[in-house]
């Protein structure tokens, strides 16, 4: 008889998790295992992706909670709560008090905010399965641990714990509940080791799994470049437009190398709510004509096969799989220096590691503009790595017992 799965997600939209876990669970065994998903809100370019044996459940009323932002989250709780009961907005005074006056630390209040209303949401039952998992981690978790009843609790964890500012002493409470937290790299295993150090063993490491064979056939399906008789140099980024990835320094790079004389052009696949300032950041830079807004696409593949170089500009990550992707077409790869970044490009052997500053990247962009064998040493390099990780699924079965 075969083990029930329950994973919780919040959309199946295009982005890294999302990518991560379709990575995932397209290399579960289904002779053993049977696989639902409980979505917040079901919806996203990655749903059709889906196996056909994982059953799409929906959170009931409540799923907007999990994708609010500060800029939405009254008319989201006053939606999901204030309507049926509107005393229940009263809840939010001292919090709201908090925040007026300790903006330091506004994150960490909105945070235990949202856990309080969290209480409010029904229990589900999965006593049925062997385990639920929360895969897109952070408000999935808590709510594996305050609202599912279950054998087994599982928790991922794909970014770096460590920046932003999080609340150590909630996310402790929560990291502790959890039978199992997986992080997808080593240096942020160890960063959580260091700082939880009394619940150490809770934690492992399982890598974004990735399939070189899917990737690279993806790549030869997708579309192209729109300005296909451009000559020059096409630099991509690939990710969700927010404060994260750092794309808001794209603009003051590219102004650089225009006036510098570089013949090139800057590509973002993805869309967030940085959008419309990065089309202003252009603008103000006099470089609207060479910053590329391509959207969301369910294949990137295509565009970092057609790209001369792959470029990620965060200011933090856990270990990003848009750079494994980058690596498995063998693409000359800068990115800066967030946790895991020695890690994935073996220390610098197979791409650029740079500063966070817009001058950093564009020196680095420059280095590779200006000798062409330097981005071809990398690509090279990354034709003699094994390159791909099925292997690690076998972590998670043992994880399950």
């Amino acid at each position: 008889m075969k083990k029930k799965l329950l994973f919780v997600g919040i959309t199946m939209n295009c982005a890294g998790t999302e990518r991560s876990f379709l990575s995932f669970i397209n290399s579960l065994d289904t002779e053993q295992y049977e696989v639902d998903l409980l979505l917040a809100k079901r919806e996203g370019e990655f749903l059709d992706l889906l196996p056909s044996y994982v059953r799409v459940l929906k959170m009931h009323d409540y799923g907007d909670m999990f994708t609010m932002t500060g800029k939405n989250a009254s008319s989201v709780i006053w939606k999901c709560f204030g309507r049926k009961n509107p005393f229940i907005l009263f809840k939010m005074l001292p919090y709201a008090v908090k925040m007026a006056f300790n903006k330091k630390n506004r994150s960490k209040i909105a945070m235990r905010l949202w856990c309080s209303f969290l209480k409010k949401m029904p229990m589900f039952d999965a006593s049925a399965y062997e385990a639920v998992i929360s895969y897109w981690g952070d408000k999935t978790m808590f709510y594996m641990v305050d609202r599912i009843k279950a054998k087994k609790k599982i928790t991922w964890l794909h970014f770096d714990y460590a920046t932003p500012t999080r609340d150590d002493e909630l996310y402790h409470k929560y990291f502790s509940a959890c039978d199992n937290v997986i992080t997808v790299s080593n240096s942020l295993c160890q960063s959580l080791t260091e700082r939880f150090s009394d619940i150490k063993d809770k934690f492992s490491v399982i890598e974004n799994i990735i399939d070189p064979n899917l990737i690279r056939d993806l790549a030869l399906r997708g579309d192209e470049f729109p300005d296909v008789h451009f000559k020059g140099t096409r630099i991509l980024s690939v990710g969700r437009m927010a404060y994260q990835k750092g794309f808001d320094k794209i603009a003051p790079v590219l102004a650089g190398l225009r006036a510098d004389g570089y013949d090139v052009r800057w590509y973002i696949v993805g869309d967030g709510e940085e959008h419309d300032s990065l089309i202003a950041d252009a603008m103000a830079a006099g470089v609207p004509d060479i910053l590329i807004f391509l959207g969301t696409t369910q294949n990137p593949y295509s565009y970092i096969r057609d790209c001369d170089l792959f470029v990620l500009p965060s200011r933090y990550e856990g270990k990003p799989i848009t750079v494994e992707e980058a690596k498995v077409l063998y693409k000359p790869i800068i990115v800066t220096d967030y946790l895991s970044a020695k890690e994935q490009l073996s220390g610098g052997k197979l791409g650029m590691i740079c500063g966070m500053e817009p001058e950093d990247i564009y020196h680095a962009v420059r280095c590779v503009l200006d000798d062409p064998k330097v981005g071809e040493a990398y690509s090279h390099t990354l034709t003699n790595e094994k390159i791909g990780n099925p292997e690690e699924i076998e972590k998670f079965y043992k994880i399950l017992g």
